[in-house]
């Protein structure tokens, strides 16, 4: 963890972070940290390539950026202003959306929109930490934007399920997908893929019929009141900052994101960019609308 990045004020994090050399040391740090290793041939040994922070492979001469193979390739804005549009995302609790991205850094609103979904793909779970212990699993709905064939916009609402790891008499974590016309396909998988295999499972009974047949270890009962806060959080923090959104699912694991870590919000930032760093590049481009 970099001491550096927690709890930064935005005067010491333009001083740390406000030319593209000081953004490329921390992302040669990340990548590199653990020892250099050609992704042609293996060869462990370099010198300096042709741009700052290159490597050069001594043995097959291949030159990698420190952006290479990373969500930071073939970025079209300047590594610096992608490094501060990330440190406004970070501090800003409910998520910094791209219209006010595109008015602080004079970027268009689709750039932002670009930048920030890769954002949000990095937020996204990777499965290796599934919830555990007593889960609550409920069903509600959602409203999001759709284009039609000529391209006029409306709105539709699909179902999600949130699953909630009680503890203490709180949540400890959650995880929420989205299952579409209640799909028992997708609803298995969330299971299967977010909650512990041995965990005390309990659903509402909308989610009882989304994963009618999944075997499930029940519990003693829903946590009505939790359950409701749990939701209302998550439904708030969607439409008060984000509105009724397209890409339902990416703003949804930034959510979970946010709240799995509200414990350690001094090291947002860091890991941000480490799992930037660390995801493949997105090879085909997103599109925005």
């Amino acid at each position: 963890m970099n001491e550096s990045l927690k709890s930064m004020t935005i005067d010491a994090f333009k001083k740390n972070f406000g030319t593209v050399e000081q953004c490329l040391d921390y992302l040669v740090s990340i990548k590199w940290g653990n020892g250099y290793s050609c992704k042609q041939c293996g060869n462990t040994k370099y010198c300096k390539g042709a741009h700052y922070g290159d490597r050069q492979c001594t043995r097959c001469n291949k030159i990698e950026s420190a952006k290479a193979n990373t969500l930071f390739h073939s970025m079209k804005i300047p590594l610096e202003t992608a490094f501060y549009m990330l440190y406004l995302i970070v501090i800003d609790k409910k998520g910094c959306p791209s219209t006010q991205l595109a008015r602080i850094t004079g970027l268009k609103q689709k750039t932002c929109l670009l930048f920030r979904r890769k954002v949000m793909k990095a937020m996204e779970s990777n499965d290796i930490h599934p919830l555990e212990g007593d889960v609550d699993i409920v069903a509600t709905t959602v409203s999001i934007v759709e284009s039609d064939k000529a391209g006029k916009k409306k709105r539709r609402k699909v179902k999600v399920l949130i699953g909630i790891e009680r503890k203490s008499g709180g949540a400890a974590r959650s995880y929420v997908k989205v299952i579409g016309r209640a799909s028992k396909k997708k609803a298995k998988a969330f299971i299967d893929n977010k909650i512990d295999d041995v965990a005390m499972i309990n659903m509402d009974e909308t989610a009882q019929q989304c994963c009618y047949g999944h075997q499930i270890h029940h519990c003693e009962g829903l946590d009505k009141a939790l359950d409701h806060r749990v939701v209302t959080t998550m439904l708030n923090w969607l439409y008060a900052r984000h509105g009724y959104v397209t890409y339902i699912q990416d703003y949804l694991n930034e959510y979970c994101y946010r709240y799995n870590r509200h414990r350690m919000k001094g090291e947002i930032l860091d890991d941000i960019i480490t799992r930037m760093v660390r995801h493949e590049p997105m090879n085909r481009k997103l599109k925005v609308g």
